[in-house]
Order: structure tokens, then sequence, then C-alpha cells
């Protein structure tokens, strides 16, 4: 029996992998909300028995010591260190779960305690659990731990890859990551693969050469969130066990009088509903990260770690669905959401704000004018997006540098943000807000909208 978890927000994949005649059952690179597999557990009528780790994960909050709260095992890769109850496989080793023989392979170059779990049943088919040391049509990124160690590593890599490599053709390859993760580059979107089709078709795989694959992998890098480096030293450390196997703690509600005197003392209160609910009325000193898959990762890019956080949301149902994500990457000092809403804000008379939204029309008009206060356009896309295409006379400034790079800013000018849709330049723009000394437009539907009216 095997089952796929994926986070789509952090592209993450988790797995659970049963024995059906021991009712036996592994994890492999759990997430923190970890009852989901006690969950798909029970509802198999199995143990779990063992959480195993492919690495020290730098993108989410593992899950791993939630299990062990419950009676798991929990296995990592040599030299790990981690510094919570273990166990360190030696590279061959192996771990069995009663007809499930999981052998383990020291695969350092994402990290230098990487392992691939190669797991093999009397009659299924072999599966080879990668982590984050192959990819589908990529590779795992090496520079995690700084550019002092990057090199190093991806010699490393490229050993772990041919190594993986010269494995039967029929073996699957169940990674951890999926496109649109940051652990690596140019990652497909297909769920799975084989060896065989790696052999054929992913580049970096192809590459036999070691200093070829060594430019090649270190010349186009993703961006690194700032949270990763946080993430990694809780998961070495062991992150604080929750009791979250038989489901996430209770998000309160809060009046709006009691958020207003805690974001006074320094809470964050993060507004799920959408750029153009935001741009209307929103709580004076509020960041807007619309609802949906990402909330946690953005959350992870701009928002400070100790930060207490509050949410405010216009469906009850975004607020739990928020809170697992933001858990996921390491928030636990959620505080609640505001009761009512925006509504009851308002009328309670709390401090209110708004955000100008500019249709795109408009700002073709105002990117032409002369006038003393012209459209000062920020483009907050990543590095990659704006590379391959962006309007005349924009300046680049990723969401996750716009708070740091706000000094850089004209004063005299309009700031109008925008991005592909209009989701991170509304973020964007509630970040400049808090500076409280720019005039600030958010441009509506964000580049996307600006293509549809075939403008070159």
């Amino acid at each position: 029996m095997l089952q796929r978890f994926f986070d789509e927000g952090l592209a993450q994949s988790s797995f659970l992998i049963g024995c059906d005649r021991s009712r036996r059952a592994v994890v492999i690179d759990p997430r923190r909300d970890a009852g989901i597999y006690l969950d798909a557990a029970r509802q198999h009528g199995l143990t779990i028995t063992h959480a195993i780790e492919t690495h020290i994960h730098a993108d989410f909050v593992s899950g791993a010591r939630e299990l062990a709260a419950v009676g798991a095992r929990v296995v990592a890769g040599p030299g790990s260190g981690l510094a919570f109850e273990h166990e360190e496989p030696a590279d061959g080793e192996r771990v069995r779960a009663g007809d499930l023989t999981l052998t383990m392979l020291h695969t350092p170059g994402h990290t230098p305690e990487h392992i691939a779990v190669l797991v093999e049943t009397p009659t299924g088919p072999r599966r080879l659990f990668t982590g984050d040391l192959l990819l589908v049509d990529a590779v795992g990124r090496p520079d995690l731990l700084g550019e002092s160690q990057q090199r190093r590593l991806a010699e490393q890599l490229f050993t772990s890859v041919q190594r993986v490599m010269r494995l039967d053709d029929a073996i699957e390859v169940h990674p951890g990551h999926n496109a649109g993760s940051l652990c690596g580059t140019g990652i497909g979107k297909e769920p799975s693969s084989t060896i065989g089709r790696e052999r054929a078709h992913n580049p970096l795989a192809r590459l036999t050469d070691r200093e070829a694959f060594i430019d090649s992998v270190l010349a186009d890098l993703p961006e690194r969130p700032p949270y990763f480096a946080r993430t990694k030293r809780v998961n070495q450390y062991g992150p604080n066990v929750l009791g979250l196997v038989d489901g996430v703690r209770r998000v309160p509600p809060i009046r709006p009088a009691a958020a207003a005197a805690l974001a006074a003392d320094g809470a964050v209160v993060i507004d799920l509903r959408t750029a153009e609910a935001f741009g209307t009325a929103h709580p004076e000193g509020a960041i807007n990260i619309a609802f949906g898959p990402k909330v946690g990762y953005w959350a992870g890019w701009v928002v400070s770690p100790n930060a207490p956080l509050i949410l405010l949301a216009e469906d009850a149902k975004h607020v739990l669905d928020a809170a697992v994500q933001l858990l996921r990457v390491g928030f636990e000092q959620i505080e609640g959401y505001i009761s009512g809403g925006v509504q009851s804000w308002r009328m309670d008379g709390l401090p209110m704000a708004s955000l100008d939204q500019i249709p795109v029309a408009e700002l073709r008009t105002a990117l032409k004018s002369a006038a003393s206060d012209a459209i000062y356009l920020v483009d907050v896309r990543s590095r990659r997006e704006w590379s391959a295409g962006h309007l005349d006379g924009a300046v680049n400034i990723p969401v996750g540098e716009v708070a740091a790079r706000a000094a850089t800013l004209p004063r005299d000018a309009v700031i109008a943000t925008i991005c592909e849709s209009g989701f991170r330049s509304s973020l964007a723009a509630s970040l400049l807000a808090q500076e409280g000394r720019f005039r600030l437009v958010n441009v509506a539907g964000g580049l996307s909208a600006y293509r549809a009216q075939n403008t070159p």
C-alpha cells in the first residue's frame, strides 16, 4: 500500500507505505500536521512504526517528532545528529516493517546526511524514494548550507546521482518535490518517474562529466527564502511536540479591540481576503496574503518567525487551512482570527486603510505621463520571471526584498506594484504601507491582464 500526500503550496510530497500482511507502515518525510498519516493508517488498519527523514529539511517543519510521540521510531541519514532520539542506519543498512524491506542509501549532495530509500516487497514493484536527490527532470540544489560548501556538495551530488542512475531502469522514482518547489531548478510536474525515464530525459542526470555537472547545477540556482535557514535549525534540534496527531489546534476567535491591542504590541494581522477586498478596506497595518495554497510559503518570506499572528478572513474555513499552512513552515504563535471580520473591525471604530487598484489600461496611460507625480513601477516577481520579460521602465524588487529595500524607493512618486496576477503585488504594497510614507497603488490583474489586452 502506497499513499502520497502532496502539499501544493510547498510542492512537497510525503508518503505512507504499508505492509498488507503485518499491517505495519512507515512514513517518509512527514510534514508537521502529522494527523493526516494517522488518519490514513487507521482507515487501512495500519500501525506506523517508522518515520523516515531523507534529510534535514529547509522548506518545511518535520512531523517526525509528532509521530515519535505516538510510538514511531525516527530514522535519519548518517551524520544527521538530530538533537532528539533517532536512529542513523549506515549506508546500505536495511530497516524492516513486516514484509517491507527498506535499504538506506547514503546519497549526500543536497545535504551531507541525505539518504534515498529503496523499498522492496516480495511481490510489488521496487520503489526509490529520492527526497531532494533526484527529482523529475531535475536534481536537488546543493547550496542551502551556504556558498562555502556548495561546490563540495555539488561534487557529492554528482556522485550520488550517478550511483542511483546505475540502478535498474524499472525502479520507480518517488521524489520529495515537484514543479513549484525551490529545492531544485526545472522540476517536472509528474508526481513520479522511473530510473529509466530519468536516465533518458533528465538533463543533469545524463551528464557523466563531473565538472560539467557541477557547472550546470551551480549556474542556475533558484532564490533562497530567508525562512529556509531557520527551518533547518528547527528540524535539527527538533520542533516542539504539539500533539497534532489528532488534528490541528483550534484557532480561537478574537474580538476586534483585543486584536488591535495585540497588533499594537507587535502581532501581525494577515488579511486572507482577495487583493480587491483588501484594497477596498482593511485593518490599518495588515498585510495581504490572499487565501490559497501559498499562505505559509509567502509568510515565510516576509513575516518575522517570532511574531504572533492574527488572521482575518471572509470564510471561516480559510482560517484553519491557513493556520495549518503557517504551522508547516514554523509559525506556532497563531493567536486567533478576528471575530466578525472586517465589518466588525469597522463597526468598532478601529483604524482602517485602503489600497487603490489601478487597471492596466490606466497604468499604460500613467506610464506615458510626464507629470511630476508619475508612476514608479515596481515589478515584485522573481528575477527569473523578470528576465523572461517585463514592462519597459519598471524596476525589479522581488516581494521578499521589498521591506528591506523600501528606503531606495522615491517618496515623490506614486509607487505602483505589479506581479503576474495581482497577488504578490498586493502583498508587496501592504508591506510598503507599513512604512507609512508612500503613495501606493496595486496593478489589478497584473501582467496577465496586461497581456490579455494584447499589449507588447
